[in-house]
């Protein structure tokens, strides 16, 4: 019989029967014991992350499904499955040049179909009120919206959420059912954006100019677009299909809708982190 030290519950074993403390012992001073709990803790989280990015890919929707059903133990929290992939996009940023979600200055100012006036408009103000040049600004922007992106990018899970309540507002789910399936829909953005596609481009150019052949088709924005898109819609009427048991002409409609409106979706972001990062400059 002890008294856990975490709630005061005198219990026998070596476990609470309240809250599951473990009991202290002379084996917890030890190396071998601390070595072997990190062991364990290490295989534990590993596998678990592996096995849920694994059926993240293979099986799209089933994560969610299995959420909701209470089966959640053998795989990583939606969440923290997200903010792991976001670390590992961004760290892809450093050997795969993309600013689809990191949007320098310039590209808000001159690649930008949506705002276009009124982006220089709020540079034009900042100036002013700096009363420096452009470059200095330019170089101040690039570096803290490469730094707030990082954390924006959880922007797109309401967004999205919201997009999937409107969608299957007859399926009476609730709010947070749509927000799970967003989640997991853009932690497979992330790993297509942030590792599949990287990896094919490189590869694929490298191929290319062994035969002497323009990469041009791997480089070209307009084919990336493509087939980011074509991936998204597939992945995403899977997805439906599983989750939401919807019918499959409405799953097919409701994903090519989101694909094509996916890069629209993505300028909403791009004018929040606008906002932000003039302010935080």
């Amino acid at each position: 019989m002890f008294s856990c030290p975490s709630c005061a519950t005198k219990t026998p074993g070596s476990f609470c029967a309240k809250c599951g403390e473990k009991r202290a012992g002379t084996d917890d001073y030890s190396v071998r014991h601390y070595l072997r709990e990190l062991a364990a803790d290490f295989t534990s989280i590993d596998s678990k992350l592996v096995r849920s990015i694994w059926l993240l890919l293979s099986k799209p929707g089933f994560l969610s499904g299995e959420y909701f059903e209470g089966r959640r133990v053998r795989y990583i929290k939606p969440l923290q499955m997200f903010v792991f992939l976001n670390v590992v996009y961004y760290f892809s940023l450093s050997w795969f040049v993309a600013t689809t979600f990191t949007t320098p200055l310039a590209t808000q100012l001159h690649m930008n179909n949506y705002y276009p006036a009124y982006a220089k408009h709020q540079v034009e103000l900042k100036l002013q009120h700096e009363g420096i040049r452009y470059e200095a600004l330019e170089k101040k922007y690039d570096e803290t919206t490469g730094v707030l992106s990082k954390t924006l990018m959880v922007v797109f899970i309401p967004i999205f959420a919201a997009v999937f309540y409107v969608l299957f507002f007859r399926k009476r789910k609730y709010l947070v059912e749509h927000v799970i399936v967003a989640t997991h829909f853009w932690s497979f953005n992330l790993v297509l954006l942030g590792v599949i596609l990287p990896i094919i481009v490189i590869a694929g150019s490298r191929a290319l100019k062994l035969v002497h052949v323009s990469t041009s088709v791997f480089t070209s924005d307009a084919v990336s677009s493509a087939v980011l898109q074509f991936c998204i819609g597939v992945y995403l009427f899977l997805m439906l299909r599983r989750f939401y048991r919807a019918s499959t002409w409405y799953c097919f409609l409701s994903a090519s809708i989101i694909a094509w409106s996916f890069f629209h979706l993505v300028w909403l972001y791009r004018f929040c982190l606008l906002q932000v990062t003039l302010r935080a400059i």
